[in-house]
Order: structure tokens, then C-alpha cells, then sequence
């Protein structure tokens, strides 16, 4: 576990819908039980990081505590913009006239890129503890990274901004961003996934990306929402031979003999459940195999979690899976 938490900032990836978010928490509530004191970031406003880590509604540019040893942090644009003018260039007290959200998309608009490396540039603030105002110290840093379609564009800016800039305090600034996504000791990037075709199709071009366009560290892939077994095969295979001869009724009987009240619909009910299980379980490994062949990383199963709405607790489940399966390594 030291060594899975040892580089300093963990960026989560993956094809929006994979849980990508949910894994973020994850992460961050294992490094804090590990002793770590941990910032987590979101580059949105989608307001679900902070409701997964039983905070409140909405993260703002200041950190602030979501549970114990976690602080949440939603990195805008526009606000490390007037961060960056007020910590490179002392320039506090004018530095909010150019920082609206429409000035930010006119000059993104003639400068591609320039709002990555805003927001990649906090997270090295961050890092170094150089942030204006409060000092946190932050041990570890989770970034909840844009989709993969954009997560590419999002890594490589600093080195488009290095190639594009050759002196001055810019392409030094851009130098550094550089050197701390191709550092391993501290920068890792956890993909998140699911175990079907297209996100897994995905994964595997985006870890191929990383290593061969990027050169950023990859850790083990999060393949996200796995079926588990509900019953075993011998269990299934009882079931469905009690089914065919007829023996539900005798079942539901001697059940009700020892105060378990069953109908016949029920057992129905279960075993075809089971069965869908077993069948989705089916699909689902033909693609976990196809995911673990395509990258030189370990691939962690987080089940499927059956919640109308994921909160707190079933962010710690999956912590606790995690961990488990980090420590089998």
C-alpha cells in the first residue's frame, strides 16, 4: 500500500460513465486512512465528488474538509488564472479584471490548451504548497481528471506550451508541469473502466497513449462495476434441477416448516436473477481478459454496487476492495 500511494499525485482517467469519480473517492479515503492528508479535485462543476465524500453540495476553489483527512477542491479556470497572476507576478489587486469566465474562454479560444494548463498548474501549487492564501500541506493529491476523450489533450498541453514557448518565465513554468506528470515518484494515472467493449477498446488506447506520447506513469486499472457471483454453481445448478422437476413447492414447505416464509415466485424469481448474473458475469470476463492482456498494470475488480443513488458508505466499500486487492498484489 506505501508504494501504491507513494507518488504524491494520483490522476483518475476514464470514459465518462465508467465511475470514474466514484473511484476518485475511493482513492482519496484509502490514502487517508493510510495516515495521508488528502486534497481531492474536480475540473467540473458536477457537484458529485463532494456528495460521494458526505460533504457538502458543492466544492469550491478553497479546500474544504468533505470527511476526516479529505479535502475536496474544485478547480476553475478562471480562479487559477487569478491565482497564477497573484503568485507569479504580485498582481492581487488586478488580477480579477481578467479573470471572468468570458475573458478565460476568449483567450482559451486563441490559445488552445490554456485552460489545462490552469488547472494543471493548481495542481502544482498544490503539490509545492505555493498556493495564495491558506498553507495546507497536502500529502496526497487526487485530480478527478476531464473524460478520456479530453483527458489526452488535458495531459499534453504543458509540453505543447514547451515546445510552442522557447525562453522565459512561461517556458520555465511549462518545464515544470512537464516534470511533474513524467516524474513516477510523483505523479501516477489510475484508468477506470468497464468491463464492455467500447470503454475497454478505449482503456487500451489510452494507456498505449500515455506511455507513448506522454511518457506519465500508469498504476493499476480500475475496472469498475464487476458482477459478482450470487450463487455459487453448485447452488445454481440445485435450483434449476428443483425448478425443472417440480420440487419448489417442497422446498418453499420445509422453509416455512422453520419460520422462512417463501412462495414458489420467489425461488422463480431468484433463479432467474442468478442466472442473468451468471450471464452478464460471462460477458463481462471475456472483456476483463481482453483489458488485462492489453496492459503491463494489474487490473483491480470493483463489483457492481446496487444503490439507488451512491453515497459515503458505498465509497468505503469499494476502499475497503481496493485496499484488499492492493495488498494480494
Amino acid at each position: 500500500m506505501d508504494e501504491f500511494l507513494a507518488p504524491r499525485i494520483l490522476i483518475v482517467a476514464g470514459k465518462g460513465g465508467v465511475g470514474k469519480t466514484t473511484a476518485a473517492a475511493a482513492l482519496a479515503l484509502i490514502a487517508a486512512r493510510h495516515g495521508r492528508k488528502v486534497c481531492v479535485a474536480e475540473v467540473d462543476r458536477k457537484g458529485s465528488l463532494a456528495r460521494l465524500l458526505g460533504g457538502r453540495t458543492h466544492l469550491t476553489y478553497e479546500p474544504a474538509e468533505l470527511t476526516p483527512g479529505v479535502w475536496g477542491v474544485n478547480i476553475a479556470p478562471e480562479e487559477a488564472l487569478a491565482e497564477y497572476l497573484e503568485v507569479q507576478y504580485k498582481m492581487k489587486r488586478i488580477s480579477r479584471v481578467f479573470t471572468s469566465t468570458h475573458f478565460v474562454d476568449y483567450v482559451a479560444t486563441a490559445a488552445p490548451g490554456l485552460k489545462d494548463i490552469l488547472v494543471l498548474g493548481k495542481v502544482w501549487y498544490l503539490e509545492k504548497n505555493r498556493a495564495a492564501g491558506t498553507r495546507h500541506d497536502f500529502d496526497t493529491i487526487v485530480l478527478d481528471a476531464p473524460a478520456a476523450g479530453h483527458m489526452l489533450q488535458f495531459l499534453s498541453a504543458p509540453m505543447g506550451l514547451s515546445d510552442a514557448v522557447r525562453v522565459g518565465p512561461i517556458r520555465r513554468q511549462a518545464e515544470w508541469l512537464v516534470e511533474m506528470l513524467q516524474d513516477e515518484s510523483r505523479t501516477r494515472v489510475h484508468l477506470v473502466t468497464l468491463p464492455e467493449e467500447m470503454p475497454v477498446t478505449e482503456t487500451l488506447e489510452t494507456d498505449a497513449a500515455l506511455r507513448e506520447r506522454i511518457g506519465i506513469s500508469a498504476g493499476p486499472v480500475l475496472a469498475n462495476a464487476v458482477y459478482q457471483p450470487l450463487l455459487s454453481k453448485s447452488e445454481t445448478k440445485l435450483f434449476g434441477e428443483l425448478a425443472d422437476d417440480g420440487s419448489l413447492d417442497e422446498l418453499c414447505g420445509e422453509a416455512n416448516e422453520v419460520g422462512l416464509r417463501l412462495e414458489h415466485d420467489d425461488l422463480e424469481a431468484l433463479l432467474g436473477y442468478a442466472r442473468f448474473r451468471d450471464a452478464r458475469r460471462s460477458i463481462q470476463q471475456k472483456h476483463l481478459k481482453a483489458l488485462k492482456r492489453g496492459v503491463a498494470q494489474p487490473v483491480l475488480e470493483l463489483p457492481f454496487v446496487f444503490s439507488a443513488g451512491l453515497a459515503l458508505p458505498d465509497v468505503e466499500l469499494l476502499a475497503d476492495v481496493i485496499e484488499q486487492q492492493v495488498a494480494a498484489l
